[in-house]
């Protein structure tokens, strides 16, 4: 049964950077690192990952719509351009396989 042992750098609900050791059957060990998520300013057209009960799809006329596909007339004028919004993106990670051996040497090392 692999055992598992991790650490979030922050507890944003997106994309947190962490630390963690899986110790695999065999004794070897997997060390994965993921950096913090980046935050870029982006546009979005519609709310189709807000959208009510229709992941993925666009409701004309919701809470989220901009009318920028012009298939809300209730919404006033088709928009020039699509809404503003940041988007969160995953920092980047690395693995490190490490034997059971070279976990050994790497703790006993650490400890002293």
């Amino acid at each position: 049964m692999k055992k598992l042992i991790a650490a979030c750098t922050t507890l944003a609900p997106l994309y947190p950077g962490f630390v963690n050791f899986s110790r695999n059957e065999d004794g070897s060990v997997d060390i994965t690192v993921r950096g913090d998520p980046t935050t870029v300013a982006a546009r979005y057209i519609c709310g189709y990952a807000r959208d009510k009960g229709q992941p993925g799809r666009c409701t004309p006329g919701d809470d989220h719509c901009n009318n920028y596909c012009n298939q809300a007339p209730e919404k006033g004028r088709m928009q020039d351009s699509p809404l503003p919004c940041d988007q969160t993106h995953e920092g980047e990670f690395a693995v490190v396989k490490l034997t059971a051996a070279e976990w050994e040497a790497l703790i006993s090392e650490a400890s002293k």
